[in-house]
């Protein structure tokens, strides 16, 4: 066989290698989460060719969204570090209690760390409903808050939901003291295994949007990777942040979209956290801004919020709509 003819074989045989590896790469970036539990979830919202093998992006920890368990919005956040301690951020509504309960069970049924970001039923309500319960099915070693007085919330506008704040108090009063952690200090350590927490700042008090604006803002870092968690913060607070850290403090792998990714914090704070991912604890009606039946036809301000993460270059939305989603 002349040299000439073996190059045009070795020439065929590389492209056809090329081929399948073409070919290969693409399905894995077309799997969806369960199809492919080997790879970062991006589910049905993350952008085409962003797939990361596990262990690569959190090192062996993993976070995890839970999917509302209602057609409304919640905020479920879990966190397991490597070594198996579980971080809880919020926890979701009163009928999410069941299926946080089975997450954490599942993770050993041991919680290191509750963190709350502020005191509405859709971050507190499942976290209301185990304390209540006799006996309580997970085990919470420490709850972490910090909350402005009663007064400050009934002064300020409250939306009629003062109910949520008493009942979560009220469930407060059946947990040991030595587990309440009720006055967080601006720049506070909490440390979980490897898992680094800060705390962000104390609860702001504005006469508007009281609860939501009064969010504690969290800050993880894990094996390289910085975690930003907001609640439900809205703009004043947002900008305040910006003012009390320096920049560099600030910035951000993964990111909690402020107020489910609507009317949140502006997009001044987003453009200082810089991050790579987006979590979205947004269900469906409130991606797409549904209102009747049409999409983006509703009053909220969730399509612009998308806009700003899009052209940020944001490389993987996660969105409750999709369902139970994990970052490993």
């Amino acid at each position: 066989m002349s040299i000439r003819h073996k190059g045009k074989r070795l020439l065929t045989a590389l492209m056809a290698a090329c081929m399948i590896f073409s070919t290969a790469a693409t399905q894995g970036a077309a799997a969806s989460p369960a199809e492919s539990p080997a790879q970062v979830s991006e589910g049905a919202s993350g952008n085409p060719g962003q797939v990361q093998t596990a262990e690569t992006y959190l090192g062996g920890a993993a976070l995890t969204m839970l999917a509302p368990q209602t057609d409304g919005q919640n905020m479920s956040f879990l966190l397991q570090t490597n070594q198996g301690e579980v971080i809880v951020i919020d926890g979701g509504l009163d009928q999410d209690a069941d299926h946080l309960a089975q997450a954490i069970q599942a993770m050993g049924g041991r919680v290191s760390a509750w963190l709350i970001t502020h005191p509405h039923s859709d971050h507190v309500g499942a976290l209301t409903n185990l304390l209540n319960r006799d006996p309580v099915p997970v085990q919470i070693d420490h709850i972490y808050c910090s909350f402005l007085t009663r007064e400050q919330y009934e002064k300020g506008e409250h939306m009629g939901r003062m109910s949520d704040y008493d009942n979560l108090m009220a469930a407060f009063s059946r947990v040991p003291s030595e587990k309440l952690h009720l006055s967080l200090t601006k720049g506070q350590k909490i440390a979980v295994d490897n898992a680094e927490i800060t705390v962000m700042n104390e609860p702001f008090y504005t006469d508007y949007n009281t609860f939501n604006n009064s969010s504690i803002a969290y800050r993880i870092d894990i094996n390289g990777k910085r975690l930003m968690f907001l609640g439900d913060m809205g703009w004043e607070p947002g900008t305040r942040l910006i003012r009390m850290w320096d920049y560099k403090e600030l910035k951000s792998d993964v990111v909690q979209m402020a107020h489910h990714g609507q009317d949140g914090v502006e997009e001044n704070l987003y453009q200082v956290l810089h991050p790579e991912i987006c979590f979205w604890p947004t269900p469906g009606w409130l991606w797409d801004n549904m209102k009747d039946g049409t999409a983006d036809a509703g009053s909220y301000k969730t399509m612009k919020t998308r806009a700003w993460m899009e052209r940020m270059g944001v490389a993987r939305n996660f969105v409750a709509k999709d369902g139970d989603l994990v970052l490993r």
